[in-house]
C-alpha cells in the first residue's frame, strides 16, 4: 500500500521531476553497486566473482526486455483508449446538439442548458473526482439525466422529430458508456508488483556487470552508467504516460469536451 501511494505520487509530478527521480535512483544505484564492488575486490572471495560470464547478461536482459515490452504496450492500449473515449463521449454530446435542432425551439434551448452544466460538470467535477481516485463509473450525471428527461417529455409533431429524439437519446446512452469507460480507465496503472520485478531484474543485472567486470572498473563504471541510464529511461517512460487520465506527465486533460460549443 505505501508503495501504491509513493507511485502515485511520482506519476502525479511533472514531466521534469519524474525523469529527476529516475535518472537519480538509476545512477544511484550504480554508484552503490560501483563502490561496494571495489570494496569486494579486495577480498579473496573476489576471484570467485569474476567468475562469472557476460553470457549470464542475456536471460536477465530477455526477461526485463519481455516484461517491459508487456508493461508497455498496456500502457499505450491505455492512453489509446483514453482519447478514444473522450472522442467518443464528445461526439455523442455533438449528435445530441445536432438532433435537438431538429425539435421545438423551447426543447432545444432546455437540451442546450443541461449539455452546458455537463461540459462544466465533466471539467471541473468529474475530472478532480478521477484524479482523486473518488470518481464513480456507476453514478448518472444529474445534468445528462436531465437532458433524458427533456428529451422523453416532448411529444414529437411529425416523423423527422420522433426520429431526432430517438437519436438524441441513444447518443446521450453513447455518451454516458463513454463516460463511464474513462473513468473506470483513469483506475488502470502499473501493479506495484509489476514495478518491483523490474526493479530486482534491474539490479540484478547492474550486479552481473560488477562481477564480470571486477577488476575493470573503468569498464564496470562505463558498463554500469549505460544500462542505468537506459533502465531510467524506460522508467521515465513508463512513469510518464501511466495513468492517462489521472496522473502523469502525459495527462489527458477534458479540452476535447469543454472546447464543445453550445450556441
Amino acid at each position: 500500500m505505501a508503495l501504491e501511494r509513493l507511485l502515485l505520487w511520482v506519476e502525479t509530478q511533472s514531466l521534469f521531476v519524474i525523469a529527476l527521480i529516475a535518472f537519480g535512483c538509476c545512477y544511484a544505484a550504480a554508484a552503490i553497486i560501483f563502490v561496494l564492488s571495489r570494496v569486494v575486490a579486495s577480498h579473496r572471495f573476489a576471484g570467485q566473482l569474476k567468475a562469472t560470464t557476460p553470457v549470464m547478461l542475456t536471460p536477465l536482459a530477455v526477461i526485463l526486455g519481455l516484461l517491459l515490452a508487456f508493461v508497455a504496450s498496456r500502457i499505450w492500449s491505455n492512453v489509446d483508449h483514453a482519447n478514444s473515449y473522450l472522442r467518443q463521449e464528445a461526439g455523442a454530446i455533438q449528435e445530441v446538439l445536432a438532433f435537438a435542432d431538429v425539435l421545438p425551439s423551447e426543447t432545444r434551448t432546455e437540451v442546450r442548458r443541461a449539455l452546458e452544466r455537463y461540459l462544466q460538470f465533466a471539467g471541473s467535477e468529474d475530472w478532480a473526482a478521477m484524479m482523486a481516485g473518488q470518481a464513480n463509473e456507476h453514478a448518472l450525471p444529474s445534468p445528462l439525466s436531465d437532458t433524458m428527461s427533456i428529451l422523453l417529455s416532448v411529444a414529437p409533431a411529425n416523423r423527422g422529430q420522433e426520429i431526432a429524439q430517438l437519436q438524441a437519446t441513444l447518443a446521450i446512452g453513447r455518451a454516458l458508456d463513454a463516460g463511464r469507460n474513462r473513468i473506470i480507465l483513469s483506475e488502470a496503472s502499473i501493479m506495484p508488483i509489476q514495478w518491483v520485478t523490474i526493479v530486482i531484474l534491474a539490479v540484478l543485472m547492474l550486479l552481473t556487470i560488477a562481477m564480470v567486470h571486477m577488476d575493470r572498473p573503468v569498464a564496470m563504471a562505463l558498463n554500469l552508467f549505460s544500462l542505468s541510464t537506459a533502465v531510467a529511461a524506460c522508467f521515465t517512460l513508463l512513469l510518464v504516460n501511466d495513468r492517462p487520465l489521472s496522473a502523469g506527465g502525459n495527462f489527458i486533460g477534458p479540452g476535447v469536451l469543454t472546447h464543445i460549443e453550445i450556441d
